[in-house]
């Protein structure tokens, strides 16, 4: 039996068009996991798919394993011009992180990845990574700072650039340029965020106690240095919870300590601050650790190190249901989730109008609707059965008072920050 030709190429086109509208179907199940994916609008569909079909054959390619891929729950989608970031907030264990941007996922997939194949565990691990830069940038790659001193993703210092062109131009001249007016600027996305899986190894060969004398003030570090090293720790191991809520795999507990260290110091050293001492790194460490009480940490890290008893007890407000802000003279914000109502904070409409009314959320308001008129709420009893609205949205940077109970600590809450 012969078969014409036009039926061969139909049965072609048939079976390439249902391998396209697979693939489609596999990028739209993963899109509508994103954080923003709501806010998504058709022009952003497309830019997406080409995103993550470059994923798609970047993993197929360079055969990166599934723990080194970041879970797509983990990332929000943005545009290859964009600096928009979106937030996840942890209140029991008093951390946030932030969700990796779709344009810059593959970039710290490959790099991890082309790193541990070149170093194994001696080699940044992605969540030390990914934890440094959105403290430096926010997941930036257009910032600045330090009156334009610093630039990038990593925030790269000029005196930092310009010791790493004396000591070893070859290398760097690949990541970042000098202009004639003596200004460092990265050649692209993907040398900012390779540069710390490169330059955390170099400079510890370098034996940077010697090299960086230079660049070093013996000052004292104090309490900012020790701060940051609190926020770098805490997100890094927050990134490596939330991974391993995707991918169980076991922390090397000894490589991951070493690397987060000389990476904060590494830091500190090319701002001209003090390094901090081992002994306060590991206690900073140590007290981080006994806040989280679940997922990774606490599987994993009481398996590969030694933790005293009392670390291995979750803290006191890790086991409430509901959170009580602190009476302790600071101020406490939440920034309203994507896709969320500010009512899901609250246990009920009084607590919300409460909140609303304080001074410093003068600018956010209850009101309900009569003949499409707004009326604003001014007492919450005399409101009866109308539905009561807010004009608080997504993103809004709301202040909760000292002694009101927000529902449900244990939730992470996503934010969206312009």
């Amino acid at each position: 039996m012969r078969i014409s030709y036009k039926y061969i190429t139909l049965i072609f086109v048939v079976i390439i068009s249902t391998k396209i509208f697979a693939i489609n179907s596999k990028v739209k199940a993963d899109m509508i996991k994103l954080v923003n994916y709501n806010r998504m609008v058709n022009k952003h569909y497309n830019i997406y798919e080409k995103q993550r079909l470059s994923q798609y054959k970047s993993w197929k390619e360079n055969k990166i394993p599934q723990n080194f891929r970041i879970p797509v729950e983990l990332q929000s989608y943005r545009g290859n011009n964009s600096t928009r970031y979106y937030g996840l907030y942890n209140p029991a264990n008093k951390v946030g992180v932030g969700y990796v941007p779709s344009d810059l996922t593959q970039l710290y997939e490959e790099e991890a990845w082309f790193a541990y194949k070149k170093l194994g565990d001696n080699a940044p691990s992605l969540s030390i990574v990914l934890a440094q830069q959105f403290t430096e940038s926010t997941f930036n790659p257009y910032a600045v700072g330090d009156k334009n001193k610093s630039k990038g993703l990593p925030q790269l210092y000029i005196n930092t650039a310009k010791f790493l062109y004396k000591t070893d131009k070859k290398t760097w001249q690949k990541f970042f340029y000098f202009d004639k007016y003596g200004n460092h600027h990265f050649r692209n996305k993907r040398a900012m965020v390779k540069f710390p899986f490169v330059f955390l190894p170099k400079v510890k060969k370098y034996k940077s106690e010697h090299k960086f004398e230079g660049l070093k003030r013996y000052n004292g570090s104090g309490k900012n240095a020790e701060k940051y090293a609190e926020t770098v720790i805490r997100r890094s191991l927050f990134y490596e919870e939330l991974f391993a809520s995707h991918n169980k795999i076991p922390l090397d507990t000894a490589n991951f300590k070493n690397n987060l260290f000389d990476i904060i110091n590494l830091t500190l050293l090319s701002r001209k601050e003090r390094p901090l001492e081992n002994i306060i790194m590991e206690q900073i460490f140590s007290n981080i650790i006994s806040e989280f009480s679940n997922g990774y940490v606490k599987k994993t890290y009481i398996k590969h190190m030694i933790i005293p008893v009392y670390e291995k007890q979750p803290s006191l407000v890790s086991q409430e249901i509901n959170y009580t802000i602190p009476t302790d003279g600071k101020d406490y914000y939440i920034i309203v989730e994507d896709g969320h109502v500010i009512y899901q904070y609250f246990n009920d409409a009084q607590i919300l109008f409460n909140v609303l009314s304080n001074k410093k959320n003068k600018q956010y308001y209850l009101y309900y609707k009569n003949n499409n008129n707004k009326i604003k709420v001014t007492n919450i009893n005399k409101v009866g059965k109308k539905q009561i609205y807010s004009n608080v949205k997504p993103g809004d940077k709301i202040y909760i008072p000292p002694g009101t109970i927000l529902l449900s600590p244990k939730t992470n809450l996503a934010v969206r920050i312009n």
